[in-house]
């Protein structure tokens, strides 16, 4: 057997504190206020196309700010054999092109960063995952008409990427 605390410069567990439970839980149904933190094109897992997998910071829920630091992910089939699932992962990406302000752009780096808000609910066959339903412009939405979501447990809040400071943003 080989000895670690050699390695880890002594290590001492006594040093360190719990770390909080993950929440995994899926999200309540409704709008939530989201950021794009990360957006890679990808050859699908059965090698018969490729796809934008995408990761959303959750900025808080639009009628009362829960559920800040949550993450969403995202799959959109761009290029695939199937030409059914080709239609619906390019209508929902064009959806998503065009609620952040930017229909024609060219690279996923362009969406980085990004906000708008995202439909969110429960997958049809596996309740415990969400799925966005829909991407929403931030300009013109109407947070007063959202309802509260239904009381969920919550994680701890992560720090959220800071936005420009030119305005309070909706979800500050």
């Amino acid at each position: 057997m080989s000895d670690i605390t050699n390695l880890m410069g002594g290590f001492n567990a006594d040093e360190y504190e719990d770390q909080p439970e993950f929440d995994n839980s899926p999200l309540p149904d409704g709008d939530y206020y989201a950021e794009i933190e990360k957006a890679d094109v990808k050859e699908t897992a059965n090698k018969n196309g490729h796809g934008c997998n995408m990761t959303l910071s959750v900025l808080g829920h639009v009628a009362d700010k829960s559920q800040k630091g949550r993450k969403l992910f995202n799959w959109f089939t761009l290029q695939h054999e199937n030409d059914i699932a080709q239609e619906i992962g390019q209508r929902d990406f064009h959806s998503l092109r065009v609620a952040i302000g930017k229909p024609a752009l060219a690279d996923t780096d362009e969406l980085i960063g990004a906000n708008l808000i995202v439909r969110v609910g429960l997958d049809k066959k596996d309740k415990e995952r969400n799925v966005i339903k829909k991407f929403i412009a931030l300009e013109g939405y109407d947070a007063s008409k959202a309802e509260a979501p239904a009381p969920a447990p919550t994680a701890p809040a992560a720090a959220a990427p800071a936005a420009a400071a030119t305005k309070k943003n909706p979800w500050d």
